[in-house]
């Protein structure tokens, strides 16, 4: 495999607290009604793997859910967070307080491929290779934009035919880019758009014909190394709420006893299951639409006007 370089997205950094007051959630959780996979389980049982530059294990809402993390960068720091970037996404993925945690009570991982200056190279597919050796089953990948590496998507490939959910930032270049970042343009892989908190798409959301779904992007709190929060925005930030979205959704499957789909057909059922919120049905901004966890809780108990099943 190359060593081609990969990055974050830009982020836009809003303000941080020590204190999260108890009005600043992620507003994802009430927009998207997440309380619908929630009843039914909070992510236990489904690890999440984030690869990312680094974590803060000790942050007080990551700690209790906290496994284990390893550095592939070589950082003096070695898998600490010198960044921000990897502590937040660990955040929104399954931070123990549901305001922040998607999938609250489901295992958190860390491979650190990208360094403490946002960018990476095969540290990251080897990252991404360790998470799943843990027993991740879903990973959250908010970097990209480096090139497309045949190597690479050999390995997405066989993780995908394994069953592997691998959730990608779409990218923060606006709608008037080419098309979405690589890696997240793989077929291999789930790629995912930002919407503002009126679900319409983010002014800096990158466009292209394969958005799988979109996820709230803007002004989202989550945890910062240090023990507080931090506010940022970009597709990086709905990327870990996807993750934790359909982390809750395999647990549920799981629970249930019923198939867990492959990458395809979660593709499939993504764009059976999104509400529209730019224009009527697939399009470059938003995909199908926003992913809705009331018509994904619908295929835990099968019902004809949807198909029937998963």
């Amino acid at each position: 495999m190359s060593d081609v370089v990969y990055q974050l997205p830009p982020i836009i950094y809003g303000p941080a607290s020590e204190i999260l007051p108890m009005s600043e959630v992620n507003w994802g959780m009430d927009k998207f009604g997440v309380d619908m996979l929630r009843e039914i389980t909070g992510g236990e049982g489904v690890p999440i793997g984030g690869v990312d530059t680094g974590i803060d294990d000790t942050h007080p809402l990551i700690a209790p859910n906290f496994k284990a993390a390893k550095d592939f960068t070589g950082s003096a720091y070695g898998y600490k967070d010198r960044h921000g970037h990897g502590t937040h996404i660990a955040g929104t993925n399954a931070a123990s307080d549901p305001r922040i945690g998607v999938a609250y009570k489901a295992a958190i991982y860390h491979g650190k491929g990208l360094g403490d200056s946002g960018s990476g190279g095969n540290g990251l597919i080897d990252a991404m290779e360790w998470c799943i050796a843990q027993g991740c089953e879903v990973l959250s990948c908010s970097w990209g934009g480096g090139g497309q590496d045949a190597g690479w998507e050999r390995k997405f490939r066989e993780w995908s035919d394994a069953g592997i959910w691998m959730i990608f930032a779409g990218g923060n270049s606006g709608p008037n880019t080419p098309d979405t970042d690589w890696p997240g343009r793989s077929e291999n892989l789930i790629n995912v758009a930002a919407l503002n908190p009126d679900l319409s798409p983010a002014s800096f959301s990158s466009a292209g014909d394969k958005i799988d779904t979109s996820g709230p992007g803007v002004n989202i709190w989550s945890c910062k190394p240090g023990g507080g929060f931090q506010q940022m925005s970009g597709t990086s930030m709905a990327t870990p709420f996807i993750a934790g979205l359909l982390s809750l959704y395999r647990a549920a499957l799981k629970k249930r006893g019923l198939p867990i789909p492959k990458t395809p057909d979660l593709r499939k059922l993504l764009f059976s299951r999104s509400t529209d919120t730019h224009t009527g049905g697939d399009d470059r901004r938003t995909g199908p639409g926003w992913a809705n966890p009331l018509l994904l809780s619908l295929t835990l108990t099968p019902d004809p006007t949807f198909g029937g099943s998963p």
